[in-house]
Parts: structure tokens; C-alpha cells; sequence
């Protein structure tokens, strides 16, 4: 019989729904001592009771937002997204015009060179540190990038292709410590060179003018340096950069140079990889 009694699922969930129901009406029926068997029941079932209010809370404001959505709403998350896509397509825009701007000084730098061959290319990477002195390019062999290939934008000579893979290559900037260029002073004509200077002293980007008799120049501040063509890696005519400081060596037959590079290496984004060379441009620089 006992058995039976609990085998009759139906019979003891409809008892306990019954006990559980009569315990909360006893505990809302005004103010009186509360049993230990009406404590016991709360405390059991608060939780619950608390889930069911939440619970019916969301779905009351799920409903009213739903019905009470007037087409003015729906308007104005319509004209939301309308605006926040506007404003994307502005910036892109915006990156593009900027973009097109660059290219378009550095193609017009590139046409007073002379007839060379170009292939254009994004900076998609940088060294760490304080310069900027290796960039990785998103061009490789694919477009016939080789070692030793010059690179340029549109204020002047940035460096050399130094590494090469099928889609993608590395440039050493001229201000790299052990980069070494054939130049010259485009107002007298002397031959020289200039390197790149370690100096954790300063964030400065400069170069180091060097190799140039002090008795056959009168090299001032605000000289212009070109490149000289002589070596076979640069061709002639290439801005460098603009003598900033004159200084003694020490040795009386020699003199050396600051000059301020006229690239800014800090926020190179396209340049141009010289990939063919036409040496008749050489003459009338």
C-alpha cells in the first residue's frame, strides 16, 4: 500500500503543489508569527519565487517594447544605421583621397628621375626602436624585386632592398647604421658620401656627410645632397637630405656633416622600388 502510494506520481505532485500553495498564502496573510514549517517553506522556495519574478518582468518588457514600437522608432534605427554607415564610408574615402595624394606626388617625383622602371609598394611592417630603419614591403620576386634595388618616395631616397621573399621584401633605410651612400653636394658638385649614424641620444633622424676635402668645398647649412650615380645601386639626381650642421674632424684635410634626411622615416606608407634602370638618365643631373 505504501508503496503504491508513492508510485502514484501524479497524486504526490498534486499534494506538494497543494502544501507548497497553502504555505504561501499563510505566509502573505497580514502580519503574524511565522512557523517553522511556513520558514522552511520560504526559504525553499524564495528563490524560486524570485526567478519567477524576474522572469516575468522580461517577458512584460519584451511584449511592451514590442507592441508599443511605433514607426517612428523603427525610422529612427533605420536613420541610426544609416548615419553609422555614412560616417564609415567617409573615412574610407577620406583614407582613399589621402592615399591617392601621396601616390600621385610620388609618381610626379619619380617622372623627374628619368625613364625608369617602377613597381609601387605598401609599407605593411617596421622595425622596433627608436628609428625606423627596416620596412617590410608587401612585394616581392612576383614583381621582379631583386637585392640591392633602390627604393624612393615622394620626398627622396629612402634605401635598398635588402631581403627578398616571393610576395614580400625588406628595405634598409639610408639612416640604418651601416648604410653607406654615393652623394653629392648639388650646388658645388663635390663627390662624397654619407652613413647612418647610431645616436641613442637622440630620436633625431640624420645622416653623417663625409669623405669631402675641406680645401676643395665651401659646404654651408642648408645645402642640398643628391645622389651621385657613382657605384651603380643609385641613380644620379635622388634627394638625400640638407646639410643641417658643418663640423671639424680634427684632421685638416677632411670635414664631415650632419644632414637631415629629406624622408621622413617615421611615417613612410608607399614608396617605389626602382626595378629597371635607364642609364642615359644619368646625364644632365
Amino acid at each position: 500500500m505504501k508503496n503504491g502510494f508513492f508510485r502514484n506520481k501524479p497524486v504526490l505532485i498534486t499534494l506538494i503543489a497543494l502544501t507548497v500553495l497553502l504555505a504561501l498564502i499563510l505566509a502573505s496573510s497580514g502580519d503574524r508569527t511565522v512557523t517553522w514549517l511556513e520558514s522552511a517553506v520560504g526559504t525553499v522556495f524564495t528563490p524560486i519565487r524570485s526567478f519567477a519574478a524576474r522572469a516575468s518582468n522580461g517577458i512584460s518588457y519584451f511584449f511592451r517594447d514590442l507592441f508599443n514600437t511605433t514607426d517612428a522608432d523603427l525610422e529612427n534605427a533605420r536613420l541610426k544605421s544609416e548615419l553609422a554607415l555614412y560616417e564609415q564610408t567617409k573615412l574610407e574615402l577620406e583614407e582613399l583621397k589621402l592615399e591617392y595624394e601621396r601616390l600621385s606626388r610620388m609618381l610626379n617625383y619619380a617622372e623627374t628621375l628619368g625613364d625608369n622602371e617602377y613597381v609601387t609598394a605598401r609599407v605593411i611592417g617596421k622595425s622596433t626602436g627608436v628609428w625606423f630603419d627596416v620596412f617590410t614591403l608587401n612585394v616581392g620576386s612576383n614583381k621582379g624585386v631583386d637585392l640591392d634595388m633602390p627604393v624612393i618616395c615622394a620626398d627622396g631616397l629612402v634605401g635598398r632592398v635588402t631581403e627578398v621573399g616571393a610576395t614580400w621584401c625588406k628595405i634598409t633605410a639610408i639612416i640604418d647604421s651601416g648604410a653607406t651612400v654615393p652623394v653629392m653636394v648639388e650646388r658645388t658638385r663635390d663627390n662624397c658620401m654619407v652613413r647612418g649614424v647610431l645616436d641613442t641620444s637622440t630620436k633625431d633622424d640624420y645622416i653623417e656627410l663625409y669623405y669631402l676635402p675641406s680645401d676643395r668645398t665651401d659646404l654651408v647649412p642648408g645645402d642640398e645632397i643628391i645622389t651621385s650615380g657613382i657605384g651603380g645601386i643609385y641613380p644620379k639626381g635622388i634627394r638625400v637630405g640638407t646639410v643641417t650642421e658643418v663640423l671639424p674632424t680634427g684632421d685638416f684635410d677632411d670635414m664631415v656633416a650632419v644632414i637631415t634626411p629629406s624622408v621622413d622615416f617615421r611615417h613612410i606608407e608607399e614608396v617605389m622600388i626602382i626595378v629597371g634602370q635607364n642609364s642615359s638618365t644619368d646625364e644632365g643631373n
